[in-house]
């Protein structure tokens, strides 16, 4: 499957709508017939839906919450790696218990809320080597910061027994912190890790060379990608980094999969390219734009959309 990216202008020059980030009735999209193509693996858990995508790969979705955000299971010969730990508002390592019995290894494709929910149910994680995330991992988030992420229809699933909405935080963890170009040996299997600063200054992928196969975490992802976040500890989104990482890593990396952290899994390595190239007619500021009532911009192309201030 291959996006083509279409720079078309808008009838209306800028259409005003409610909310960039959250579209309204987000979940009449699902299911996502792109899950049909992968094997599904029955759980005890309503919260998770896990899909066997053929590639020693399992990829842990939780459709429940707007974020619609996949975790990934990648096994070696010796030892599994899971990226990323979901939201936290039901359990992951009994999941993850359950697919494997190799050796774990985890890490954060970046410190968002949505990737680090369940790190404190393992001993360690790895995060890139940012101050600012490795302090947010230590310290965790409390409600204060994430609640709001529950807000209206953002879910529309029950909440697994026992979880309480209105005392959702992120817990603290145990971190240790990994650099550009480390290297984790699964046995038969080597990930690669690639700084990707721009939708946060600490996001990381996940190369697989034998494979080929570029795990993106937020690079990218077949929805709208952030590049207008803020926060009050440093981890904010840059617009400008972001077009750079995206169009250096495009001209320098050719890969048949990407396997994203939102909505659904391969997309055809390809689409990279389509991205930068997205990217930068944005910042050539000849694109007409959808306007929310935040003054947020959004940027619509085929298959895929980008948020800016």
């Amino acid at each position: 499957m291959q996006f083509i990216v279409y720079f078309y202008i808008l009838e209306i020059v800028v259409e005003r709508i409610k909310d960039a980030v959250q579209s309204l009735a987000w979940y009449k999209a699902l299911p996502r017939k792109e899950y049909e193509n992968y094997h599904h693996v029955m759980t005890h858990e309503a919260w998770y839906e896990v899909y066997d995508l053929g590639t020693d790969t399992y990829a842990i979705y939780e459709p429940g919450h707007f974020q619609e955000v996949i975790s990934y299971l990648i096994l070696g010969n010796e030892k599994a790696l899971l990226l990323d730990t979901g939201m936290g508002i039901c359990p992951i390592k009994p999941l993850v218990d359950k697919l494997t019995s190799l050796p774990l290894t985890v890490i954060n494709s970046h410190c968002h809320f949505d990737h680090v929910g369940g790190n404190w149910e393992f001993p360690v994680v790895y995060i890139f080597n940012h101050p600012a995330a490795i302090s947010r991992l230590r310290n965790g988030l409390g409600s204060e910061h994430v609640v709001h992420h529950l807000r209206g229809d953002s879910t529309w699933i029950p909440y697994p027994a026992g979880f309480n909405a209105g005392s959702y935080e992120i817990k603290p963890c145990n971190c240790v912190p990994v650099n550009d170009g480390h290297l984790f040996d699964l046995g038969g299997r080597t990930l690669e890790v690639i700084h990707t600063p721009g939708h946060s200054p600490d996001s990381i992928m996940l190369l697989d060379r034998s494979k080929s196969i570029l795990f993106t975490g937020d690079t990218f992802y077949p929805a709208s990608m952030y590049t207008h976040l803020t926060s009050d500890d440093g981890i904010d989104s840059d617009f400008e980094t972001y077009r750079t990482t995206v169009t250096e890593l495009s001209a320098r990396l050719s890969v048949d999969y990407l396997y994203t952290c939102h909505n659904y899994p391969a997309v055809d390595g390809a689409v990279l390219k389509d991205f930068a190239d997205a990217m930068n007619a944005i910042a050539s500021g000849t694109l007409n734009h959808l306007m929310d009532e935040g003054n947020l911009r959004k940027y619509q192309f085929n298959g895929f959309s980008i948020i800016c201030k």
